[in-house]
């Protein structure tokens, strides 16, 4: 008995009506037939989107009407005004533009509501019209269906997850085939697409495969669909550069979860929605269809699976060797292992961890210690540089709360807080070996006072024992980091992320 997902793409199902019916009755048939054969399938699904546009004749037949009616609105326009004023056949013109006009607004989509719109409202109407062809094929094969919506926020939370997790094993156990999708009525606008959505589902109801149904049979190395990528681990995966499909994830979003699935130990395959028989091939280990990406290992422990695999990645942080190493001994993430940071995100959030000179090569994930706006300055930084730039940090903010500088004014290198020559903090970051000491120095010097409220309100909310040290020393407004034995230890132990948190995968992924 295999459990497998197999996620829908928007793609697959496109057509000028709509939905492919043809593709969706035809897997729908497929599942059947696997689920008599002892298989647990999850579906994860697109669509819905696409059907309540349909629906609400955003696009389709109906849609063509616009143009015509606006050029038809523009003539008669035109008309009036060749005609004049004092025509009397003009208010006969004038009630057509206004009829006409009227009829035009409803093919128009309000400007300010266009991204609403776009997503949230067509989804809300096509999620129970999809749900109910999908129970309609389904009953007609002997398959029982239940609808599952996961939104964003489901994907922050460790115990939304598991819960969903339990949910899924339950239906699939009872014979049923459970029916995913993201919900765009609630997440109109974010990042979340259903590749992401797939790969969750994946880790969390234990599936050993995922197949990805597309429009086309595989990945390819060239735009011309002719060289076939038949077999890749995941940082492979990660490494291939496509095109975008016409769906929201396109290939290299779908290579990119493909990896991370195959990361936290499920196999992935990347294949056409309208090959023959592609679900039965798909469960066959000895079967070649489209691309298949390996699993690198067996499945993730339950506490590592949110953080490995389910959980929403806000950014991530490229880290060098010895930080590799490191990690891979046990060891936690320190800052002087940080040497890029990718995307904007708050302490907490989940990051992936990338090798800096190879960043398709996945090295885990974790939960920040820090906001994103704090990694970049401290990054790379030996815990008593990072010492000093706090203590720079702590001297603009009080010098700003004293003088109430709020204009955002620049508080620059050349002012006397960020003196080489008269504080000892600023001096040691200005003389550093390394390019980060320079460039942190560079940043404190330009920096406004706005922006120095900022960072210091995250550090102290992410940090408080930290900055509590600092403050009760008292030696930042002289630009001298704390001497006492506590306080550095506080400075040592600053982690960039939470060791707890780290899911680190199998080299050679």
């Amino acid at each position: 008995m295999t459990r497998q997902v197999i996620k829908l793409g928007s793609s697959s199902i496109a057509s000028h009506e709509g939905l492919a019916l043809d593709v969706i009755s035809g897997l729908v048939s497929q599942i059947a037939v696997a689920q008599r054969a002892g298989h647990q399938l999850i579906l994860v699904t697109s669509g819905a989107a696409r059907l309540g546009r349909r629906l609400l004749a955003f696009e389709g037949p109906a849609a063509g009407a616009a143009p015509a009616l606006r050029s038809l609105v523009d003539s008669v326009r035109s008309s009036i005004q060749d005609a004049g004023s004092t025509n009397t056949a003009g208010a006969d013109y004038g009630q057509l533009v206004t009829a006409l006009q009227d009829a035009l607004g409803r093919y128009r989509v309000p400007e300010h509501a266009a991204e609403a719109v776009e997503f949230a409202l067509p989804a809300a109407v096509g999620q129970p019209a999809l749900m109910a062809l999908y129970r309609q094929l389904a009953a007609a094969v002997g398959v029982e269906v239940c609808q599952i919506l996961v939104s964003r926020s489901d994907l922050s939370s460790a115990r939304a997850m598991a819960d969903l997790g339990g949910l899924l094993r339950g239906a699939v156990g009872r014979g049923l085939l459970p029916i995913v999708n993201g919900n765009d009525a609630t997440d109109p606008v974010s990042a979340l697409d259903n590749d992401q959505v797939a790969v969750a589902v994946a880790v969390a109801a234990e599936a050993s495969r995922l197949l990805f149904l597309t429009d086309v049979r595989a990945a390819y190395r060239d735009s011309s669909l002719t060289d076939r990528i038949i077999r890749l681990t995941p940082a492979q995966a990660r490494a291939v550069r496509v095109g975008p499909g016409s769906g929201r994830g396109g290939m290299g979003s779908k290579l990119g979860a493909a990896a991370r699935a195959a990361s936290c130990g499920v196999e992935c395959i990347i294949g056409s929605a309208r090959e023959p028989d592609v679900v039965a091939r798909s469960l066959n280990p000895r079967a070649r269809v489209g691309t298949v990406v390996r699993a690198a290992s067996a499945r993730l422990e339950p506490s590592q699976r949110w953080i490995g695999g389910m959980a929403y990645s806000e950014g991530s942080l490229h880290v060098n060797k010895e930080a590799e190493v490191s990690l891979r001994t046990g060891s936690t993430l320190f800052l002087s292992g940080v040497e890029r940071v990718d995307g904007d995100f708050r302490a907490g959030s989940v990051v992936e961890l990338l090798d800096v000179r190879h960043p398709e090569r996945l090295l885990g994930r974790g939960s920040v210690a820090l906001p994103s706006s704090i990694l970049r300055l401290l990054r790379a930084l030996s815990p008593q540089q990072v010492a000093c730039v706090i203590s720079v940090l702590l001297r603009l903010r009080f010098a700003a709360q004293v003088r109430r500088a709020g204009d955002g004014s620049s508080l620059g290198a050349g002012g006397s807080l960020v003196d080489p020559a008269i504080y000892p903090d600023c001096k040691e970051l200005a003389e550093g070996e390394t390019r980060a000491s320079q460039e942190a120095f560079a940043q404190l010097g330009a920096i406004s006072a706005d922006r120095v409220l900022e960072l210091v309100d995250s550090l102290q909310l992410a940090q408080p024992a930290l900055c509590a040290a600092f403050l009760i020393d008292g030696g930042f407004l002289r630009g001298e980091v704390p001497a006492a034995a506590a306080a550095r230890r506080v400075v040592r132990s600053i982690h960039a992320v939470h060791r707890e948190s780290l899911v680190i995968y199998p080299d050679g992924t």
